[in-house]
């Protein structure tokens, strides 16, 4: 009874937006959890980086009921948001951008290390470029708030630019996934900073310009299904873990780990690590796998992985 009360309460507080009165939002802060309710002890579900336009469908109190371009009805703090019309949403999309490429910075209020930091700065954050333009080694830059800054330029390449870059090949993909080797697990991670199994996997991705759903229940149906045999599987190919129904199909999908090669997989478990395939090794993960599917190859063809350049929320297409 309590946790129906508890429901009723939650759907009154919440108010709802109509069609008409439609608002935006856009993360301003280096990355936001996107929780299940409005509550600072409720499950994280997500996180979306610096730049992710968010649509707003609700309110509780100082807590906004968000839907991100890959989870909906999810809820967050108004503080790590620039709250926006439809016209300045469309504004935002528009405007020439500039992407964290360094693993972890800061955005200055001058040219200069020495003074005072705005706030931390990660990969995979998206800013406007300002027109204050450049001085030195040093990018002027406009948070989603409208607030000016600097970042030091070798930290990021025109967006536009770097979603048009070559595709990767699965060398590509594991050598930037090692980078993360160490990084501790947190549900619902997403960023350099934490990530879970799928977090993992979608930001390898996402780093190298291909963009795929955000759970591992989901990313199995992309791509192209690959036989679990070594001699098969290439670097890249997703590696899901579960259970099988009677009839074959996917009854679970509790785990996702990326292919390396030579039997190996990089995934977080616990935190970001290599384990083995194969039986009996030391460093066995222990599991058989329920599936494989290749990405590379798949991309822009209707199998659930996308370009970056392809994506509305990114460029307005």
């Amino acid at each position: 009874m309590k946790k129906i009360l508890a429901l009723l309460a939650l759907l009154v507080a919440a108010v709802q937006i109509s069609a008409h009165e439609r608002q935006w939002a856009v993360v301003n802060v280096s990355s936001c959890f996107l929780r299940a309710r409005p509550d600072y002890e409720s499950g994280n579900e997500t996180q979306c980086l610096m730049g992710t336009v968010l649509e707003v469908t609700g309110r509780d109190r100082y807590w906004l009921r968000v839907n991100a371009p890959d989870y909906r009805n999810c809820w967050t703090n108004e503080l790590s948001l620039a709250l926006m019309s439809e016209e300045q949403k469309d504004a935002y999309i528009a405007a020439p951008k500039l992407i964290c490429v360094a693993e972890y910075t800061h955005v200055y209020t001058e040219p200069d290390e020495r003074s005072a930091r705005i706030c931390d700065f990660i990969m995979g954050d998206i800013v406007r470029r300002s027109a204050s333009g450049a001085f030195g080694f040093w990018t002027a830059v406009t948070l989603p708030s409208g607030r000016e800054g600097w970042v030091r330029g070798e930290d990021v390449e025109d967006f536009g630019r770097w979603a048009e870059h070559r595709r990767p090949d699965g060398e590509d993909l594991t050598a930037f996934a090692m980078n993360f080797l160490g990084v501790p697990y947190m549900w619902g991670g997403n960023t350099v900073k934490h990530f879970d199994c799928s977090g993992l996997t979608k930001f390898v991705y996402m780093m190298n310009r291909i963009v795929l759903p955000r759970n591992a229940r989901e990313q199995i149906y992309c791509g192209a299904e690959v036989p679990f045999d070594f001699d098969l599987m290439e670097p890249g190919d997703l590696v899901f873990f579960g259970s099988l129904g009677a009839d074959g199909g996917y009854a679970s999908v509790t785990h996702v780990a990326m292919y390396i090669g030579d039997g190996r997989i990089i995934h977080s478990s616990q935190l970001v690590r290599i384990n083995s395939l194969r039986e009996g090794l030391p460093d066995s993960y222990g599991r058989r796998p329920i599936a494989v599917r290749r990405i590379l190859g798949h991309v822009d063809r209707g199998l659930g992985a996308v370009s970056v350049s392809e994506q509305p929320w990114y460029f307005g297409k």
